[in-house]
Order: structure tokens, then C-alpha cells, then sequence
């Protein structure tokens, strides 16, 4: 590269300059985007690997313990920062999955440690290291933590935070992939930053007073001071002036680019030069800027100390009011009229220092008008009540079950009343319930009793509420809504409010139509209920007890049914696509024409089931028993069925194209049946021989217990088995 020179010569002033030589090769920016891709990969990998190893374990092994509670956290956390769909939380994985998802936490952790420590101390990473390159600072030592930090934060951390506003605040959010586009784009715009200075450095390295060079090619130029002149050499690029801080750097293979003078003796004019050529300015400003703040002040008081005036005496004559009418309520009001109308007028008043009163007083009370004037009082008071009926709610359950039968009358009553009055506010405030807690609690159905009660909640909104343990037997859910889009209004979404029914009794409830997304309902009993057509994708039943319950045409697509019982239920219809029915029981379920395609069912107990016409392609059956069942017509194209026991079962017309049968007992199974004797002959047809393409292809050769019928069977349908001829 050939280089222009000047002299330049000054007698007049005196000082120091620093002479700043800039280096470039046409090869450092691509070692520098090679870097970056590696340091993420690595970053990224040492997550990744160890957490898909540990997911293929969990999916290949059956024992299990808690989830670490620290991934636990973390997943929720970045569940909830991506805004992702609130699916069941796994909290059973093997020991080997715990400790690598662990490790996925840790590693990324010490990567980024250690190579921010190296950094900081030698200006190199491992792909610096290997790709030759080293950052610096102005006198080409190496960053130090305060300046790497500064660095890396605002090389990583503000892009990923501009990028993240913006998905988070436009029509991109919550599509994941649109998030990973705006990521990329806000750091390829910051490393971009480089081209728009001759140095080429990024506005990272501009923060942090650094650069990328190559490694161990640092050359700096000494300052330069005489008492009659300066002498520097200029290349011809560097005719602007420059002021502020420049690195010095070189590189043999690129030659010199730039040299760029500092001048320490020429500054640009400061705030204190102003000050000093126009005093009468600033002081006229200054006063005039605290006049300004004092006035503000003045008024801003007088405004507060009035809103403070009138709100004591507005909460004054509340309190007046208030204390009034508990007067009358406590001393005054000894008729059950009386009592109603101070109740009813206190519950007008929509003072929270009602409901403990009114729930105390309900607690107490005997006769019927005034039980139902506390109802009232109590609905109008509003939501706010729930928890402090919640709580005697238990309390009078505890007792009903404690006296003794002759005892029980006034209690019953009672809880009767705050039965009624949960039902109606639940009803009332349908939509505006989410988080209420109401665990534990007794709403189950009551016949024949002075506390008969039917809870109704027909197409109320209880998205959110929370029902761990209640009893709800009998109740009626129809066309219900116990999940609902969260703040951000969009359904599917982290934030969405759901139900939680984990433990709850609900025997025999109705739930036709009801919209169960996502609901949890773990080890909830849910025997001989109705759940007919409602939408319950992606929700929670692992080990709940649905025997006997109708499922009809429910959508169950993707449910969690781990150690579930369906002893009996009706599953007509059903949508079980990709459900995980791991180890359930599905002893004598009715599930015709159901849809189970890719549904896990391993270890499924399945022992005269009848899941005639049911798709089960692509689905897991591994050890699965399904003995004595109807699976006639039933599609298990490409299917596992490795070491599934089918003893005595109807296959005709099942079709096994694709299925791994590696193991799979057949003994006994039925292929067709053959034909019925006709009245007049002695000769017993054979089944119909013509090819039926449900198993041709299809590769028996490792099935076990086939007999030799149904080998024979299988070699005229084209099906492969050692023992059937080469060309049939």
C-alpha cells in the first residue's frame, strides 16, 4: 500500500501529540464472524447437547424422581419470558435426565464465566484464541472486567433487548421464529455499526474503548514532545480532524492505514468557558428556574392538603355510617326484621370491614330470614367475600361431620346459605374470578338433607380458578369455561388463566361441552363423568380415575392420561391424537372409531377394550396388553408394536402396513374368520384369499405365538414370515 507523507513543523506552540496507527487485513472481519459463530455455537451447544441427551433418556426410561426444583424455575421462567404455551410441567424424570438438565443450567454458566474471565485478562477466547485474534484497549493492553462487561452487555444484552421490544410490542409476538429473525437482524445491525467509522469498530468496542486486532501484531506509537517542533508522519486518508480517543494498531500484512493526531492542547470549548463569557445569563436562568420550582411546590401543596382534607372527611362520615349500623346490628336490632335491614343496609355501604362481620354473623345465625339477608348481603359485598366464606365453608363441613346426626340441623342450614352464595357470586362474576383460590372446598351434590344442594355453573368463566381438593361431585360444568386467554389476549400463550382441579372430587360431574385447554385435573376423580364433546387439548389428567365416563367425540388431542383409569369409559369417537396414555387402564373401554394417532400407549392395560375402526397409526404400544379386545378394522400403519401382547384378539381387517411387530404375541389372535358352513356340505371354506393389502408387506417374521393358520393366513395376504414361500 503506498503512503503519502507530510511534514509538519510548529515554533510557536509546544506540547505533546499522540500518534495513533490504525492496521487493517482484508481477512480479520471474516476471522472476526467466524469467531462470533463459533462463541455462540458453543454457548448455545453446551445447553443444548446435555438437554436432548436427557430428554432421550427420559423417553427411554421409567423410573423417575423430582425434577430439580432449579430447572424447574428456569423452565417456567423462560416459559414465561417467550410468552410459550403453558404445557404440563413434568415433575417425575429419571436420575440421569435430572442430572444432565442440570448440567444444561450449569455449563453455559461456566462457559460464559470462563471466557469472560480470559477475555478480560488476555483479550482472547477460544475462538480468538484459535482464529488469532485478541481485543485491546487505547495502549493495547487487554480489556479488564469493567470494560468487558461494558463490551459484552452492549453487544449481546441491548440487542436482545431491542429485538424483544419489538417482538414483544408488534403483531410478531408471541411466533418464536419471528423472535429468533429479530434477534439476528438486531445483531448483525449492531455488528454492522462497524462500517459506519474508518476503524471499523462496532459500537460495542467504540463503549468500551476497544478493538479487535490481530493477536500479537500490536505496534503503538510513542508520544512525541521537542521544544521547537513535532514531527509525525500522515498517511493521505487522514485529513479530517479528529478529536477523543483513538487506538493504536498495526498489522504487518496490511500496512499502514491511518495515522491520527490528538492534540492534547486544543479542546473544544467547555460548559465552565460559557459560564464565564455570559454571567448574567446564567444567573438570570437560575433564578428564574427556582422561582419556577418554588411556585410548583407552593401549589402542588395547597392541591395535596386538600384532597387530604377532603378524604378524611369523606372516610369520616364513612366511618360514622359504618359504626352505626353495627350498633344497630350488635345492640339495637334484636327482631329478625330488624336484623335484615341493618344487614342489607351494611351491605350497601361496600365497606370491607363488612365481610368479616357479615361472615361472622352468618356463622351464628339460626333464623331463615336473616340467613338469606346474609346471602344477599354478602353476594352484593362481592368477589371480595370468597376467601372468608371459603374458610367457613371447611369449618362448617368439619362440623356437620363431627355432631352427631341429631345435631346437625343448624349447621346444615348454614352451610347451605354459603353454598348458594358461593354458586352465585361464581355466577355473577363469571370471567372475573381469575387466581380466586377456592382449594378444599365443599360443593359436592346433596340429596335428601336440610343442606340439599346442586351446584349449577352452566357456561360460567372459572378460567383461573383454583379448585385443588374441592369436592364437586354432581356438579353441572356444562359449556363451561375453566380456561381462557390471559392479559395479553392471546390464547395458547404463557399467561393464559386455567383452572386448576388437581384432587378434586368430581363424581359424576357434567362437563358436555366445557372447554378444558390446558386444566389440570391430576389425580382428580372423575368417575362416571360426563365429558362429552368438550375441548380438553393439551390438559392434565395423569393418574385421575375416568372409569366409566363418557367421553364421547371429546377432544383430548395431546392430554397427559399417565396412570389414568378408563376402566369402562366411553371413548366413541374421540380425539386422543398424540396423547400420552402411558401405563393406563383402558380394561373394558369402548373407543370406536377414536382417533389415536401417534397417542403413546405404552404399557397400556387394555384387556377387552373394543377399539373397532380406531386409528392408532403411528402410535406406541409397546408392552402394551390389549388381550380379548376388538380391534377389528383398526389402522396400525407404522405403529410399535414391539412386545405388545394381543391374545385372542379380533384383527380382521386390521391394518399392519408399517408396524414394528418385533415381538408382538399373537397367540390366539383372529385374522378372519372363515367362512360358514353352508347347510348341505361337510367341507369347511377357507377365508376369503384375496389380498386385502392391510397386511401385505407387512413383516412378521419376529412376531411370537403365531399359529400355523394364521401363518398361512398372512402369506396369502402378502405378509412376510420366514415360513411363507419366496413368490406366493
Amino acid at each position: 500500500m503506498a503512503h503519502t507523507a507530510q511534514r509538519q513543523t510548529s515554533s510557536t506552540q509546544t506540547g505533546t501529540a499522540t500518534a495513533l496507527v490504525v492496521a487493517t487485513k482484508p481477512t480479520l472481519g471474516l476471522r472476526r464472524l467466524v469467531a462470533w459463530a463459533l462463541e455462540v455455537s458453543l454457548l448455545v451447544g453446551s445447553a443444548a447437547l446435555p438437554w436432548a441427551i436427557g430428554e432421550a433418556v427420559r423417553q427411554t426410561t421409567d423410573s423417575g424422581v423430582p425434577l430439580n426444583p432449579a430447572v424447574s424455575r428456569v423452565e417456567g421462567a423462560i416459559a414465561r419470558t417467550l410468552n410459550l404455551p403453558k404445557q404440563p410441567r413434568l415433575t417425575q424424570v429419571p436420575p440421569l435426565t435430572n442430572l444432565l438438565w442440570f448440567s444444561a443450567l450449569g455449563l453455559p454458566l461456566v462457559l460464559a464465566g470462563s471466557q469472560l474471565y480470559w477475555l478480560a485478562s488476555t483479550g482472547k477466547t477460544l475462538p480468538k484464541h484459535w482464529l488469532g485474534l485478541r481485543v485491546v484497549t487505547r495502549d493495547g493492553s487487554p480489556p479488564g472486567g469493567l470494560r468487558t462487561l461494558q463490551r459484552e452487555l452492549s453487544r449481546w444484552g441491548l440487542p436482545l433487548v431491542v429485538a424483544y421490544g419489538l417482538w414483544f410490542g408488534s403483531g410478531a409476538f408471541p411466533q418464536i421464529g419471528l423472535l429468533g429473525l429479530l434477534a439476528g437482524l438486531a445483531l448483525a445491525a449492531e455488528g454492522g455499526t462497524g462500517w459506519l467509522n474508518r476503524a471499523r469498530r462496532p459500537w460495542h468496542d467504540l463503549l468500551a474503548g476497544t478493538q479487535v486486532v490481530a493477536a500479537g501484531v500490536y505496534f503503538p506509537v510513542k508520544r512525541l514532545a521537542t521544544d521547537s517542533y513535532r514531527e509525525v508522519t500522515v498517511s493521505a486518508y487522514s485529513a479530517e480532524p479528529f478529536y477523543g480517543s483513538a487506538l493504536p494498531y498495526a498489522e504487518p500484512e496490511g500496512g499502514v492505514s491511518s495515522v491520527v493526531l490528538l492534540p492534547l492542547g486544543r479542546r473544544p470549548p467547555g460548559r465552565g468557558q460559557w459560564v464565564r463569557q455570559y454571567p448574567i445569563l446564567v444567573l438570570g436562568g437560575l433564578v428564574l428556574g427556582g422561582l419556577s420550582i418554588l411556585m410548583v411546590g407552593i401549589v402542588g401543596t395547597q392541591i395535596y392538603t386538600q384532597q387530604q382534607v377532603n378524604q378524611r372527611s369523606s372516610q369520616q362520615q364513612t366511618d360514622d355510617l359504618f359504626l352505626a349500623l353495627v350498633d344497630t346490628l350488635s345492640t339495637r336490632a334484636s327482631r329478625p326484621e330488624e336484623q335484615q335491614a341493618a344487614i342489607l343496609a351494611l351491605a350497601s355501604t361496600q365497606d370491607s370491614r363488612a365481610i368479616p362481620l357479615l361472615v361472622d354473623l352468618l356463622s351464628q345465625a339460626q333464623a331463615p330470614q336473616v340467613l338469606e339477608a346474609l346471602q344477599q348481603g354478602l353476594v352484593t359485598l362481592g368477589p371480595e367475600t370468597l376467601p372468608h366464606l371459603q374458610r367457613l365453608n371447611q369449618s362448617l363441613a368439619n362440623d356437620i361431620a363431627a355432631l352427631p346426626p341429631d345435631q346437625r340441623l343448624i349447621s346444615q342450614q348454614r352451610q347451605q346459605t354459603v353454598k348458594r352464595t358461593l354458586a352465585k357470586l361464581l355466577t355473577l362474576y363469571s370471567g372475573q374470578l381469575q387466581g380466586t383460590q377456592l382449594s378444599r372446598t365443599y360443593l359436592g351434590k346433596v340429596v335428601e338433607s336440610p343442606d340439599a344442594f346442586t351446584l349449577v355453573l352452566d357456561q360460567v368463566d372459572l378460567a383461573g380458578v383454583v379448585w385443588q381438593g374441592s369436592i364437586l361431585s354432581g356438579a353441572s360444568f356444562r359449556q363451561a369455561h375453566f380456561f381462557a386467554a390471559g392479559p395479553d389476549q392471546r390464547p395458547d400463550t404463557y399467561d393464559d388463566w386455567v383452572a386448576d382441579l388437581s384432587g378434586s372430587d368430581l363424581t359424576e360431574a357434567d362437563f358436555s361441552g366445557a372447554r378444558l385447554r390446558y386444566v389440570l385435573l391430576q389425580g382428580s376423580s372423575l368417575l362416571r363423568a360426563t365429558l362429552s364433546g368438550s375441548e380438553a387439548a393439551f390438559a392434565d389428567f395423569s393418574e385421575a380415575n375416568l372409569s366409566s365416563a363418557q367421553l364421547i367425540s371429546a377432544n383430548l388431542s395431546q392430554t397427559l392420561l399417565v396412570n389414568a383409569s378408563l376402566v369402562g369409559a366411553d371413548l366413541t369417537e374421540s380425539n386422543l391424537s398424540r396423547a400420552n396414555l402411558t401405563a393406563a387402564r383402558l380394561h373394558q373401554a369402548q373407543g370406536t372409531g377414536a382417533n389415536l394417532e401417534g397417542a403413546n400407549l405404552t404399557r397400556v392395560e387394555g384387556r377387552e377394550a373394543n377399539l373397532s375402526n380406531a386409528n392408532l397409526s403411528g402410535a406406541t404400544l409397546t408392552q402394551a396388553d390389549l388381550s380379548d379386545s376388538q380391534l377389528a378394522g383398526a389402522n396400525f400403519s407404522g405403529a410399535n408394536l414391539e412386545n405388545a401382547r394381543l391374545h385372542r384378539t379380533n384383527l380382521q381387517a386390521a391394518n399392519f402396513r408399517g408396524a414394528n411387530l418385533s415381538g408382538t404375541d399373537f397367540q390366539d389372535a383372529v385374522f378372519s374368520s372363515p367362512t360358514a358352513l353352508a347347510p348341505d356340505s361337510f367341507i369347511e371354506s377357507l377365508p376369503n384369499s384375496q389380498p386385502q393389502e392391510t397386511l401385505t408387506s407387512v413383516d412378521f417374521s419376529r412376531a411370537q405365538n403365531l399359529a400355523p393358520e394364521q401363518i398361512a393366513y398372512i402369506c396369502r395376504q402378502g405378509g412376510i414370515h420366514p415360513v411363507c414361500p419366496l413368490n406366493p
